[in-house]
Formats: C-alpha cells, sequence, structure tokens
C-alpha cells in the first residue's frame, strides 16, 4: 500500500476510533469522566466499604460500555455482581478510544477495559503486562459502502477508486482481508485516511466508497445514500473482537473481579436472547434509530456473537490481528498471542 508509508506507528495504537465503539453515539463527555450511571451509584452509595475497580472503555459518559456489557449495566448485573464480592465499578468514558485505553493502562490508571483486538495487542506487544480473560463479543462487524453513483458493485470495482480507510485501525485490518480475499491491488486504490471527518467526506462525494462500521453501512444503505457491497455478517472470519482485558498484576490480586464480570456478561447474553428489543435499546444511536441496530445486531437470533469464551475461532482473529501489526511493521516485537489470553476465569466459571 505505497500511501502508508508515510503514517507514523503511533497512529496505529488507535484501532478503536471515536466512531467505533459499538454504540454509535456522538461523543459529548470529555476523555477520563466517569460515568454516573444509576444501577452502580445507587448500589455503591449503599455500601461506602466496596473496593473500587476502575473499567476504561471507548464512548463517552452515558455510554461507558461495549456490546454484552452495555445491558448488563443497564440492567444492573454488572453492578450486582461486582458489588457481591466486594467491589464497585468506577468507569472512565475514552473519547480517543485505543490510543488513550493504553496509555491509561500503561501508568497504571486502569484495571480492566473493554476494547478492541488491535490496540490491545499493540499494547501487550509494547510491554503493557496486560491479559484478555473474555470476549465481549466476538463478532466487530465492519462493511464496505460505496456511493450510490459510483458504479461499483463489489470490492474488486474498488480499484481506480477513492476508498476511506483509517490507517492502522481495525478498519484498515479490514481492507487487507479485502485485498486477500478479492484479489485486490491496492496500488491501484487512492486510500483517504480520515477518521473523525470520514462521514462528511463519504456523503459529500470526495470517496467512492468507505470502510465503516456495519451499523453506520445499513444507515447509509437505508437512506439512499450508498450501497452495501460487503460486510463482516457475511464473512464473520473478517469481523474483529471487543475484548475484555485487565493488568495482569491486578487480575492476579483480584481474581474475583474478572470472574464477576464474566458472570454479568453471561447473564447479558441470557436476557439478550429472551428480550432482544431491550439489547436494542441499549446499544442503539437515538441519531440512527433503533431499526438500523436491530438490523445491524439481529442477524443471529441466538446471540451467540455475544458469548464471552475465548474459543479457536477468536484466537485464530488474534493470531490474524498480530500477524497483521508485525507484517506492517506496526509493531517491533513478534506477539505470542497465546501469553496474551488467561483463560482461568473462564474456567473457573464455567467449571
Amino acid at each position: 500500500m505505497k500511501n502508508y508509508k508515510r503514517i507514523i506507528s503511533a497512529m496505529i495504537a488507535g484501532a478503536l476510533l471515536a466512531g467505533l465503539t459499538g454504540c454509535g453515539q456522538a461523543t459529548t463527555a470529555g476523555t477520563g469522566s466517569s460515568a454516573d450511571t444509576s444501577a452502580e451509584k445507587n448500589v455503591s452509595s449503599e455500601n461506602t466499604e466496596l473496593k473500587k475497580v476502575r473499567i476504561g472503555s471507548p464512548g463517552n459518559d452515558s455510554y461507558p460500555l461495549l456490546e454484552s456489557l452495555k445491558l448488563a449495566l443497564d440492567k444492573g448485573f454488572l453492578a450486582e455482581e461486582l458489588n457481591a464480592v466486594g467491589y464497585t465499578a468506577d468507569f472512565t468514558a475514552f473519547q480517543e478510544a485505543g490510543p488513550a485505553i493504553n496509555e491509561a493502562y500503561a501508568s497504571k490508571a486502569l484495571d480492566i477495559a473493554i476494547y478492541g483486538d488491535l490496540p490491545a495487542l499493540t499494547a501487550y506487544s509494547n510491554g503493557v503486562d496486560t491479559k484478555v480473560f473474555g470476549l465481549a463479543s466476538n463478532q466487530m462487524n465492519l462493511g464496505v459502502i460505496a456511493g450510490k453513483d459510483s458504479g461499483i458493485t463489489d470490492p474488486k470495482e474498488l480499484e481506480g477508486k477513492k476508498v476511506i480507510v483509517g490507517i492502522g485501525t481495525n478498519y484498515h485490518e479490514y481492507w487487507k482481508h479485502l485485498i486477500e480475499a478479492y484479489d485486490i491491488d491496492d496500488s491501484k486504490v487512492e486510500i483517504i485516511n480520515v477518521v473523525s471527518d470520514a462521514s462528511s467526506v463519504f456523503t459529500t462525494g470526495e470517496a467512492d466508497a468507505w470502510l465503516t462500521v456495519y451499523y453506520n453501512d445499513v444507515y447509509f444503505a437505508e437512506q439512499g445514500i450508498g450501497v452495501d457491497i460487503e460486510n463482516t455478517v457475511s464473512h464473520p472470519e473478517m469481523a474483529g473482537l471487543w475484548l475484555a482485558t485487565g493488568r495482569t498484576e491486578y487480575l492476579e490480586e483480584n481474581p474475583e473481579v474478572p470472574t464477576a464480570i464474566l458472570k454479568a456478561m453471561k447473564r447479558s447474553k441470557e436476557y439478550t436472547v429472551e428480550h432482544p428489543d431491550e439489547f436494542f435499546e441499549a446499544i442503539s444511536s437515538p441519531t440512527l434509530g433503533i431499526d438500523v441496530f436491530k438490523k445491524a445486531y439481529g442477524f443471529d437470533d441466538t446471540f451467540s456473537y455475544l458469548d464471552y469464551n475465548i474459543d479457536d475461532a477468536a484466537v485464530a482473529k488474534l493470531d490474524y490481528t498480530a500477524e497483521f501489526l508485525t507484517s506492517n511493521g506496526f509493531v517491533k516485537n513478534d506477539i505470542d498471542v497465546e501469553g496474551f489470553i488467561d483463560r482461568s476465569y473462564i474456567e473457573k466459571l464455567n467449571g
């Protein structure tokens, strides 16, 4: 990819962009602000003896957690499970997402973080001692939306076009998947590296296509602004992961915490299967509307993508991401994926 050589490696720590938070809401709160959710506030105020666990995630104050954990937060499952073992959550929502979370981890300002596989592996490769102990979602869905008048009907036809790809992000990794799957000659593609302004660049016609989160893909297609030409719902092997991670030292000293979080995630998935509309409402954006999220997330009525287990498919995705980071020179060291995984808390819960 000829235009990538000038992109400094610091950019790739991001991986999770402001628009890739799993919620689609506009971020209005400042980074580092603690979310004040009623479920957590009410329980913690009753017992001042509870120890705080500092949890970070991309988002904003009104949306500090992702996927299954957002419902777990809204329904009080997370508060209940943490309180039961003597803890209460102190949330920090990071508008800058992956890079800011990695910085907080490096300075030991966070104990737990729920975020994407690419920034998490980047931090781990750079010597931040963290582990992944579960999954918030095993399918971070992305898509390719082409302009309605672009003439593009499949990914191969992106050759000769202008395509928005956030360099060093999960979109960049998805682009690599597409190149391999569709034999795209990337030297014939003009990459537009924008993130925060991607929507306006696409809708004004400055780009012919846009790699974005799948719910954006659904929204713009339904609005008649673009055409969905590819997505990871159809090709889940190309999707990313939302990881539940923690500082190794903290996990070892507080093993009740990851187990409690996993319990809350398990309850959330079970509740979602019985009450899917409440899940869609929890994760939806008032800007895009709940119907968009029903379509974007309703492709599997068993909600298997909310399974917290780190199975072989998840490991394969982590391996691919690790190879992507090293082969592109975004990290200096080889990544020991198995060393990054700690299944002991899952085994304890399942056992």
